[in-house]
Formats: C-alpha cells, structure tokens, sequence
C-alpha cells in the first residue's frame, strides 16, 4: 500500500478523536504550566488513562468501521497503534516546549 494512502487513513481515523484528544492535552499543559514538574507524574497518567477510555468508548461506539479499514489493508492494532503513539508523542512533545518556555 502507499505511504501516503495509509497515512491518509491513519489520519481520518484520527480525526474521530482529535477534538478530545485536544481538550486533555490542553487541560494537562495549562496545569504544567501552573504547577511545574512536579505535577508530571499526575498529568502523565491522566493522558495514559485518558487514551485507554478513548480507546474503550471508540472500540465500542466504530466497531463496524473496522471492517473499512481492515478491507483496505489496515488491521485494528495498527490503527490503534499508530494513533495512540502519535498522540503521546504530540503530548509529550507539548510538554517538552512548555517546559522549554517556562
């Protein structure tokens, strides 16, 4: 498969939780903002809970649109991986850049 086919995919199934995924990282860099690093353990596993509630209420809600990806030679753990790996890399790069700022 194309490189930017999949990506493209990756990106629309993406774009179902991006607003969000937005929210969370928003409210976590505004609290590492306030609270420096001493509150990174707390937000760290907030995101880390917030992703595995993403993926249970969306595992659940698009069961069906597996089966779209799938037929276009994507498999659930990759589209589960990829995005959840570039949100946290997202995240963290957030974090890196605040800190940097601060």
């Amino acid at each position: 498969m194309l490189a930017i086919k999949k990506i493209r995919l990756l990106a629309t199934f993406y774009k179902s939780f991006l607003i969000a995924s937005l929210i969370i990282n928003l409210c976590c860099i505004s609290l590492f903002w306030l609270n420096g690093m001493g509150i990174f353990n707390v937000i760290f596993w907030f995101k880390i809970a917030s992703l595995g509630l993403t993926y249970y209420f969306l595992n659940s809600y698009k069961n069906k649109e597996y089966y779209y990806y799938y037929n276009l030679g994507i498999s659930k753990l990759q589209l589960w991986a990829s995005t959840l790996i570039f949100d946290l890399v997202c995240y963290l790069t957030l974090i890196f850049l605040t800190y940097q700022f601060k």
